[in-house]
């Protein structure tokens, strides 16, 4: 039930989001008009930069893998499982619901669910602190200094988070298992580097697909204020309820590019524009799904 009541939650939002939006803040004739403005030829590049996204993304993961029977496990396999996530995205909630397939699938492949978890995991955790830092480089123009304090409190805040997981890792035996598959990592800087400097690209392109959308309908944004909340609209989709962002990545777009800046409507015009490019592209993992490819 109560598994139940959290997905209703979700789909409350998402739909609660979308009527608003469409009764409050723009109307379908509008959208109309907004879609005349498409410049066509964007399009093919923003689907490049999703597959060359999720690309650097597989080879990022290979390199996480540091396990016995990491071996076995090709990159072109993560490839394919890195979309089949992508795929699923569009039916679970929240922007992450994906990677617990891949969790699943990748620690039952290895024979080690708690190595599964920490690669991945691993992996979206360097992903989701280079927008953060990327973030705080697109906010620097505007808080100067104060963007060293935010980045001060946040290391502090991951080491005493990390911490806790060892104290706590001596008390119960599960989170033990974790701790050891996470504190692989520090015996491997140059792996724990590589990541990190693939989740900066991979995290510049999903900015680049987002900004492209918005030049596809003819808008150019200003790239500080760009780089400081298209992060921002990322991370903010991983952790509010909604159906992969359906709703919540609208509503945050009409808040953070208003129409003084855009145009009337052509924020959630571009965020409707960036849904569909994603699904369309991720309709690949489907097709890896449905034929057990993945396998």
């Amino acid at each position: 039930m109560k598994k139940h009541l959290k997905t209703i939650i979700k789909i409350a939002v998402s739909g609660g989001l979308i009527i608003y939006l469409f009764t409050q803040k723009i109307d379908v004739n509008e959208l109309i008009s907004n879609f005349k403005l498409l410049d066509w030829r964007f399009l093919p590049l923003m689907v490049l930069t999703i597959v060359a996204h999720y690309t650097i993304s597989s080879f990022r993961w290979k390199s996480l893998l540091i396990h016995e029977n990491s071996d076995k496990i090709s990159r072109w396999y993560l490839f394919k499982l890195y979309f089949v996530g992508a795929f699923l995205n569009n039916f679970m909630p929240t922007s992450i619901g994906g990677d617990v397939y891949k969790v699943y699938k990748l620690g039952k492949d290895i024979d080690d669910p708690f190595m599964g978890f920490s690669s991945v995991f691993t992996e979206r955790f360097t992903g989701i602190l280079m927008l953060f830092l990327i973030g705080l480089f697109g906010l620097s123009k505007y808080l100067g200094w104060g963007v060293l304090v935010l980045l001060i409190w946040t290391i502090c805040g991951f080491i005493i988070g990390f911490n806790v997981l060892r104290i706590l890792s001596s008390k119960f035996k599960p989170l033990k298992k974790l701790y050891d598959a996470l504190s692989v990592y520090k015996d491997h800087p140059k792996v724990l580097l590589f990541a990190m400097f693939t989740s900066l690209l991979i995290q510049f392109l999903s900015i680049s697909t987002q900004y492209l959308t918005f030049m596809a309908l003819g808008v150019k944004l200003p790239i500080f204020y760009s780089l400081m909340y298209f992060p921002l609209i990322t991370l903010l989709g991983f952790f509010i309820p909604s159906i992969n962002g359906l709703g919540v990545q609208d509503a945050l777009y009409n808040r953070f590019f208003p129409s003084w800046m855009v145009g009337e409507g052509v924020a959630i015009t571009a965020s409707i524009i960036y849904h569909m490019i994603r699904m369309l592209v991720s309709l690949l993992g489907g097709v890896f799904y449905a034929l057990g490819k993945d396998s």
